[in-house]
């Protein structure tokens, strides 16, 4: 069997276990909710979850360069730079994509050597974990100079505030 035609006949199956894999990274409460409502609206987070990784791994499949998922990948790690994951727990989900393919491979070639097969599809998914990487630091670098130039406006206007009062006090 051809891993390509294998994966596109697979991707409903695939993509659900994909998704399990993000969600499960939630406490449950938050699970359940992500997991829920396919919604834009009422659950723009799941739909994100489910709405990228759709597309990125169509982009696999079809042999695309990992760069190509950039834009989609970055929707999904924003999400979860923002709630403050550490970095491994943050793209756990992108090396499993390797074993849920290899485990659903397996279902229907026991006999047929699926680590041969799959070479070229886990060196693919490897490169967008180290595309996922460099995403998600970016994004909590942002977030830390936000934070950092935050913390400096507040620190500047308390100064200039004890300034002036001093500046009225000798004056007066």
């Amino acid at each position: 069997m051809e891993l390509k035609k294998f994966l596109a006949d697979n991707q409903k199956s695939i993509c659900a276990q994909w998704i399990d894999a993000i969600i499960n990274t939630y406490p449950e409460e938050g699970a359940k909710f992500f997991a829920g409502s396919s919604n834009q609206f009422a659950n723009p987070v799941g739909h994100t979850f489910r709405n990228n990784i759709e597309k990125i791994y169509q982009t696999l499949v079809r042999g695309g360069d990992v760069a190509e998922c950039s834009q989609d990948l970055d929707g999904i790690l924003r999400i979860r730079a923002v709630q403050g994951f550490a970095p491994s727990v943050a793209l756990c989900f992108l090396p499993a994509l390797k074993e849920i393919v290899r485990r659903e491979l397996a279902k229907t070639n026991p006999d047929q050597a699926t680590e041969a097969m799959l070479h070229d599809w886990n060196v693919s998914v490897d490169r967008l974990t180290m595309l996922g990487f460099d995403l998600y630091m970016s994004c909590r670098e942002l977030l830390w100079k936000q934070k950092a130039n935050q913390l400096y406006s507040r620190t500047h206007k308390l100064l200039e505030k004890t300034n002036l009062l001093k500046d009225e006090e000798v004056a007066g």
